[in-house]
């Protein structure tokens, strides 16, 4: 197979998986019991099938990790291992460093396929398929609040929008896909769309503010003042224009559509101004003070889910660095927020020092991810967790990055690690020990609804 073949086929097959996992998410989830786990076992399907296929591609190269990157990241993983081993859980802690191993091809097998492709060719591809999927995902939310009119019937956070057993999972997707479709503002080729993407970002405020998405909004706002610093002035005025007048736009079609229709017809409406943390600075708390007790290598990965005396039954502190310091211990938690801290520090560096002007969106999207992994379960979650790592090997592919030639064995290899790593995950689908698990990390099993 020709690597430009595989890598086309590769990147139709991620736009794929995110649709039928998210817009016809419902539709398909009688394959399993929900869209949750229906997201899982698509992302699983897709880098065990990608690796397969790996396999057949002639003429590989593959990006060469720095010394530090090799370092930091193997260093991790050394410490993982042991943390998992160690921990009380250590099946599920296996379990959870096989999801890793996934992310980590997914990686290589992106930034192989990102190569080959072509700068031009991937901002275009890259910008429709997410304008696409935005399109088709706000034109089912526009019908579900035609209907929720026509019925005269209130709806709270969850009502307006299918594929997500909550709706947290799409804002956790929002913030990488509000900034990709800045692309226009950024890339000379996609000008012509420029109010394309203002209307459809302001329908994304819109959504963010109608689903009470505090930790969005705080994210690409935090994201967005940081990247302002390290851009050039004209293009920071640029930007800035752009995201006030779609967050204008946004804010007044939630106040008239939201607001203003729902209380004219219904006389009352179901809004919240949440003030609280929603119990968060209580998990965040909760580790704080029992990291203690495994304070060098952490409880073990996943063991956040059966925690004891948790001040609430999340399977995740909703917090990327309390999870990584309370799962994995202080060193691996000190590594690895240095390295992440130090790499995004040079990216954004090297924007301003290069003028770079069309990776401001990437760079920008995976910032937006890290600042909200900070509220969220961005970094658990199928979807997120894909999308996350595909923005990653973006932005890889935007610096220069020396690539290394391999031969058949290193293929096999990975295909084979990938494919234990699947039967590993697959097996635990509606494991017994996952019974008292009632919030989703690898699965959700189908316990509760929202």
């Amino acid at each position: 197979m020709e690597l430009k073949t595989y890598s086309w086929a590769l990147l139709s097959a991620f736009v794929c998986i995110f649709l039928l996992g998210t817009i016809f998410g419902f539709d398909l989830s009688y394959v399993v019991d929900n869209e949750y786990d229906l997201k899982r076992v698509l992302v699983i399907g897709f880098v065990w099938l990608s690796s397969l296929f790996f396999v057949a591609v002639k003429d590989i190269e593959v990006i060469r990790l720095s010394l530090v990157t090799k370092l930091c990241l193997s260093s991790f993983f050394i410490l993982a291992t042991c943390s998992a081993f160690y921990s009380i859980h250590p099946f599920w802690g296996v379990v959870e460093l096989c999801n890793l191993v996934l992310l980590v091809a997914a990686f290589f097998l992106f930034v192989t396929s990102i190569r080959i492709t072509g700068r031009d060719r991937l901002y275009l591809g890259v910008y429709f398929g997410f304008l696409f999927f935005s399109v088709l995902t706000l034109v089912k939310y526009i019908l579900f609040l035609v209907f929720s009119y026509a019925d005269e019937q209130s709806f709270d956070i969850h009502g307006l929008l299918s594929g997500y057993v909550n709706v947290r999972f799409f804002n956790q997707l929002q913030v990488m896909i509000v900034a990709m479709l800045l692309l226009p503002f950024c890339y000379q080729d996609l000008t012509k769309f420029k109010r394309v993407s203002i209307a459809i970002i302001s329908l994304h405020w819109a959504v963010m503010l109608q689903t009470e998405a505090r930790g969005a909004i705080l994210s690409l706002i935090s994201a967005f003042c940081v990247m302002l610093y390290f851009i050039t002035a004209d293009i920071r005025m640029r930007m800035a224009r752009t995201m006030f007048i779609t967050l204008l736009i946004g804010a007044f079609l939630w106040l008239v559509f939201i607001i203003a229709i729902p209380y004219w017809l219904m006389g009352s409406i179901d809004l919240q101004i949440r003030t609280a943390s929603s119990g968060r600075l209580d998990l965040w708390y909760y580790v704080l003070t029992s990291m203690s007790e495994h304070f060098w290598l952490g409880w073990g990965p996943m063991s956040f889910t059966w925690a004891e005396s948790k001040p609430l039954p999340n399977a995740h502190p909703h917090n990327s660095i309390m999870q990584i310091l309370y799962e994995y211990g202080a060193i691996a938690a000190v590594l690895l927020v240095s390295w992440a801290f130090n790499l995004v520090y040079r990216w954004l560096t090297w924007i301003k020092s290069s003028q770079s002007i069309s990776s401001i969106p990437v760079t920008y999207a995976v910032l937006s991810a890290l600042i909200y992994s900070l509220f969220s379960g961005i970094t658990v979650m199928p979807f997120a967790q894909l999308m996350l790592v595909f923005l990653i090997a973006m932005q890889i592919q935007c610096r220069e990055a020396s690539f290394i030639k391999v031969q058949v064995w290193p293929k096999v290899f990975t295909f084979l690690l990938v494919t234990v790593a699947s039967l590993m995950l697959l097996s635990t689908y509606k494991h017994e020990e996952l019974l008292p698990a009632l919030f989703p990390r690898i699965w959700i099993n189908g316990l509760i609804g929202y």
